[in-house]
């Protein structure tokens, strides 16, 4: 069989006791019940804003569409600037225009 090494096997005693020990009494570290959100509900009351304007709403209204505007903007001039000129015109098809031209216009 593995022998195990002494500290393992001390830290493995130590974790039994101290398992032990903790069901056995609860720890005065523990919080009461409902301590939780009574900590979230004062950290609520404490983090309120005041009550904004309508005309702060409205600025802050106006920047977020300005910057989503900006940002359509910025983009729609990438895929502008992406696309490619015209294409060439073709060899053929100038040489029909002409032929077009020169015979049924006149």
């Amino acid at each position: 069989m593995n022998q195990l090494d002494p500290s393992l096997k001390r830290l493995l005693k130590w974790s039994r006791s101290a398992s032990a020990a903790s069901v056995s009494a609860p720890t005065p570290e523990e919080a009461p019940f409902g301590f939780a959100g009574r900590v979230v509900a004062s950290a609520w009351v404490t983090r309120a804003q005041p009550a904004t304007t309508l005309v702060q709403e409205l600025q802050r209204t106006a920047w977020g569409i300005a910057c989503v505007s900006l940002a359509l903007l910025l983009c729609g001039a990438l895929v502008l600037l992406s696309q490619g000129g015209p294409p060439a015109p073709e060899a053929d098809i100038s040489s029909a225009l002409n032929f077009v031209a020169n015979n049924f216009l006149h």
